[in-house]
């Protein structure tokens, strides 16, 4: 039983750069994507068909597009902090350089193409330029430790046809590099800031090399003069940093600036001196990406809040092409018999519910960061209901058009001990009637949802409660925590029926329709299959991920259950023993929760990257 990946969402839009278009594209990709590990190619008319590379185990923190459409760059954190430049014609890894350690900062592509900039700034920071025919190296230079490398670029054309020049930008110093490729002579110079003192975001050479232009964090552009080797002026441009810097395709010497509180200006330069400055279109969001559709007739913005949109150039009409939700993660929920929509909780104080169709937000509830972030929702067929940091159960209304959700109702204080505060599990009985949650000083609590008032108050476990559940009949419930247990309790009856115990901290629990078989899964990679009846596990499956375990949910029939791991996969096992029938992995970072469709024939995971994906079950 393979699960099939159906779309991935989850945009890494804190990284400059992270999306791109593919230049001169004849194939159904056109726009590129950085999610976690993996490089998502999409149209920028739907987004819905992806394509995904994956070649990393971790994050990736550079990525660069070659300037003819044909290759792509990507490097990643962590310890095998490696460099894989893609063949998009073939749509598969054609070299992997692994001597960077610890981080690949900034990557770019000379303006021919044949060579690759490459720079790590931790362990070892070097700069080391590739050939990307061969992936062979070409020079490399040692750069001083600690220091990022944040931008670079290089110049539009090599000297006398020999040799390149390239600048790097880390923390406060511009450095502009001489490369001879044939020798493999790297040199460079330090450019003199005088009284300057700026970090840059990104950096841009004029179309005539003579400029070196410079993004900054403090909201201005840095011009410097590329023969002179110093600063020629700053220009204040936006507020919140500058976020891209783009030249314009015409040809007139102009350049664009867009700035992280959603501002684009454009600028043109005579002599190094500003002759014109004027912000042309404002959008939602901070811009962290800039760069032109194929066909040139539209900028392509990403947005640090993890959103792709389209700016025609001539009417400026606004479009979006894809949205991400930001943050860690925390739950994900059907509603009873609805398969077409899933709602996500994410510690960034929002909750998002999106269409199973084509992948599109249908809408949004955001708090502010005083509620501590969202921990865990159920959704049912009008509402979203989720539990938050400041211990307070929060119901929205849904709407649709990407809409942003009105509040309904609040119960303040429903999880807020003098020790602990916070609702961290919750989920909806069958018929409707009553919220079960859990807190995070152990209490399980219900919640008549008529009159939103308490109706049952369980305390037994001493540490968080991670998971709760509501048996078939509605007169159970069970509840899973930290301290290593879990206990059965009969609904209005305040004493629990019975309660088992594990060797290892438990992160997840789920039941079956058949109201008396309960997994587990617990920190040690174990799974417990119980049945109430018993005091023993009917089976324990050993190792189930790699490394820590960490969800669990069961599908609808009573047939199938998954997990998720800090090994960063998504499995699915047989209820009746444990067999594992299908995995895949493609999170960058441990699988925080997942659900099954209504129907059974699909999987929604979350994690703490951000990442949403959508699998199928064939």
């Amino acid at each position: 039983m393979p699960l099939v990946l159906r779309h991935m969402k989850g945009l890494n839009g804190l990284l400059t750069g992270s999306v791109q278009a593919v230049p001169n594209s004849r194939g159904p990709f056109t726009i590129a994507q950085i999610c976690g590990a993996a490089v998502i190619l999409g149209s920028e008319n739907n987004l819905a068909p992806q394509q995904i590379l994956r070649g990393h185990d971790n994050p990736i923190t550079a990525f660069a597009m070659s300037n003819d459409g044909a290759l792509l760059a990507t490097g990643q954190g962590g310890p095998h902090s490696d460099v894989l430049i893609w063949d998009l014609a073939t749509m598969s890894s054609k070299a992997r350089f692994p001597e960077h350690d610890l981080e690949v900062a900034s990557l770019s592509f000379s303006h021919d193409d044949r060579l690759l900039l490459t720079a790590s700034c931790l362990k070892g920071a070097k700069v080391v330029i590739l050939d990307t025919a061969t992936g062979k190296v070409v020079s490399r230079h040692q750069l001083e430790p600690g220091k990022r490398v944040t931008a670079s670029a290089w110049a539009h054309a090599a000297v006398g046809g020999r040799t390149y020049t390239f600048a790097t930008a880390a923390e406060e110093e511009v450095t502009m590099w001489t490369l001879d490729p044939f020798t493999g002579q790297l040199s460079g110079r330090s450019v003199v800031i005088g009284s300057v003192r700026r970090e840059y975001t990104c950096l841009l050479f004029s179309q005539d090399s003579n400029w070196l232009y410079g993004g900054t964090t403090s909201s201005d552009v840095v011009t410097i003069n590329v023969q002179r080797l110093s600063v020629q002026m700053t220009h204040p441009v936006c507020s919140s940093g500058v976020g891209a810097l783009l030249t314009a395709p015409d040809g007139s010497g102009v350049s664009i600036v867009a700035g992280r509180d959603g501002s684009l200006s454009t600028f043109s330069a005579t002599g190094g001196s500003w002759r014109e400055l004027r912000p042309f279109a404002t959008v939602p969001g901070g811009i962290s990406s800039l760069t032109l559709s194929s066909d040139k007739s539209a900028f392509l913005l990403g947005t640090a809040q993890g959103a792709v949109l389209r700016l025609d150039r001539a009417t400026l009409q606004l479009n979006t092409i894809s949205q991400s939700q930001g943050g860690s993660l925390t739950g994900v929920s059907f509603a009873a018999g609805q398969s077409e929509a899933v709602a996500v909780s994410s510690l960034e104080g929002s909750i998002t519910v999106w269409n199973m169709q084509d992948f599109t937000l249908q809408c949004k509830a955001q708090e502010p960061v005083q509620a501590g972030g969202a921990l865990c929702c159920v959704m049912t067929r009008d509402t979203i209901m989720s539990g938050w940091g400041d211990g307070y159960i929060r119901c929205h209304g849904r709407t649709s058009g990407g809409a942003q959700c009105p509040p309904l109702w609040v119960i303040p204080g429903a999880h807020s001990l003098a020790h602990s505060v916070g609702v961290t599990a919750m989920k909806l009985s069958h018929g409707g009637g009553f919220l079960l949650t859990g807190g995070a000083g152990g209490e399980l609590r219900c919640w008549d949802l008529r009159s939103r008032e308490m109706a049952a108050h369980m305390k037994l476990h001493m540490e968080k409660l991670v998971d709760v559940a509501v048996m078939a009949d509605d007169k159970h419930v069970a509840a899973a925590s930290e301290d290593r247990s879990w206990s059965l309790w009969e609904v209005g009856n305040e004493k629990p029926r019975v309660t088992w115990r594990c060797n290892s901290t438990i992160r997840g629990l789920a039941v079956s329709p058949d109201r008396v078989s309960v997994v587990t899964i617990t920190l040690d990679r174990k799974v417990y299959m119980w049945d109430v009846r018993g005091p023993e596990p009917r089976w324990t499956k050993v190792e189930a991920h790699g490394v820590e375990g960490g969800c669990i949910a069961s599908d609808n029939g009573g047939n199938l259950f998954a997990t998720g791991g800090a090994d960063n996969a998504v499995k699915v096992f047989d209820w009746r023993n444990g067999t594992e029938v299908a995995a895949a992995a493609l999170h960058s970072t441990p699988v925080t929760k997942l659900a099954f469709s209504p129907d059974d024939r699909g999987i929604v995971s979350v994690a703490i990257d951000g990442t949403l994906a959508f699998w199928q079950l064939v």
